[in-house]
């Protein structure tokens, strides 16, 4: 992924048709041509492959301030891998080093081990507490889920399904209620879940950072662990992760890596737990939980065709529960990561129109399927409650 050059026969296919321009919510609140993924090809293309530009400030600017959501990628006529692109000159750009060593150095070690272990979590909850924190950053949990559980949870009555559940890492910190409630949802429903051990982060903190060397690192780990498993699939709880499992992860390895095949067919056992259970179908049938509720749909959607409405038909199956869409219930949060921290007067402008269209709902509940966009939107809206749709089904089972 790091060798733009393999790129350049794509950025060639870009037809210029501007769909990238009305997908993009950076060029939506900031209005300049330059912010579109048609314009930050061309950049790449004239600094990296032409040589003819220089990597200037302004350039830089111009390749940081881009929030890597891949809505322009799902609109692209030719699926021009814009955010890869992106991420490859953010490489070349900076080599792994776009922060600082202390700010490196702790998300690697954030990353090593999804998440904080449990003294870190309390010392991160005292930092939190401190205001050392952005105040959009959720305390930590007092104990990680993966320190919670471990090992293999037989299912309820009949065995339908095996599948490994790679909780990430904000997860695995912040939330780890999400991931008790993803395990009792599905082992109810005839579903045994397996935690492995030995997994990394996902990848995509350091692919946001352009630390492609380290990003192959945690690619290599975890392919060399999940593609030994005898599971049925490979879910998670975050659409970030599912991406970068699925998309990802197999292209951040050589191909000549023996790993490569492998993952590659790793990627079609990888599915998000609301969608594995809407696509197997749930045995349980929930009982009633009376809340207005609606949907954000995350960016990081693009990976499967049937996630984004996957909560959608769940929620359906609840009595009592009442879906109010939104306008534009996939609008970007604004969130992208740590971007919110980066550009935080343009990442709030982003968040302003979707808190707008959710107050229009009057809903009490958000569902999403993104920690991070729970986390950057719940900080605006502390009078919510956010959760994960398989949280709500285990409050419909009673959990």
């Amino acid at each position: 992924m790091q060798d733009l050059k393999k790129y350049a026969a794509q950025i060639q296919k870009c037809s210029h048709c501007q769909f990238c321009q009305a997908a993009c919510p950076v060029f939506m609140e900031d209005l300049l041509e330059t912010h579109t993924a048609r314009a930050r090809l061309e950049l790449i293309r004239a600094c990296f492959l032409e040589n003819s530009l220089a990597a200037s400030s302004r350039f830089k600017e111009i390749i940081d301030r881009c929030l890597l959501c891949t809505n322009c990628v799902q609109t692209c006529p030719a699926s021009l891998p814009a955010d890869e692109m992106v991420m490859a000159a953010r490489y070349k750009l900076y080599q792994g080093k776009r922060q600082n060593p202390l700010t490196r150095t702790a998300l690697h070690r954030f990353m090593e081990q999804r998440g904080m272990g449990a003294l870190l979590s309390r010392a991160g909850a005292l930092a939190h507490g401190a205001g050392l924190f952005p105040p959009e950053f959720p305390a930590p949990a007092a104990k990680p889920f993966l320190d919670q559980r471990k090992g293999v949870i037989p299912a309820e009555g009949k065995t339908r399904a095996r599948v490994a559940y790679f909780v990430g890492c904000g997860t695995n910190t912040f939330y780890p209620g999400t991931a008790e409630d993803t395990v009792r949802v599905l082992t109810r429903n005839g579903i045994e879940v397996m935690l492995p051990e030995g997994l990394v982060c996902c990848g995509i903190p350091a692919l946001a950072e352009g630390d492609i060397l380290f990003a192959q690192e945690c690619a290599r780990q975890n392919m060399s662990i999940l593609t030994g498993l005898s599971v049925d699939a490979i879910i998670t709880d975050c659409t970030s992760c599912g991406m970068s499992l699925k998309v990802k992860e197999s292209k951040l390895l050589p191909e000549n890596d023996p790993l490569f095949l492998k993952a590659a067919l790793l990627a079609t056992k990888v599915f998000e737990a609301a969608d594995y259970l809407n696509s197997l179908g749930m045995v349980a049938q929930p009982g009633a939980f009376t809340a207005k509720m609606t949907y954000h749909i995350p960016c990081h959607r693009g990976w499967s065709a049937t996630l984004k409405n996957a909560p959608r038909a769940l929620l359906a199956k609840v009595p009592g529960a009442k879906l109010i869409e939104m306008d534009y219930p996939e609008r970007c949060c604004g969130a992208g990561g740590t971007f919110f921290v980066n550009f935080r007067e343009l990442a709030q402008s982003i968040r302003a129109k979707k808190i707008k269209d959710i107050n229009q709902t009057q809903a009490e509940i958000v569902i999403t399927l993104c920690p991070a966009c729970k986390s950057y939107l719940a900080a605006s809206l502390p009078q919510l409650k956010f959760m994960h749709p398989l949280s709500l089904l285990a409050r419909a089972y009673g959990f």
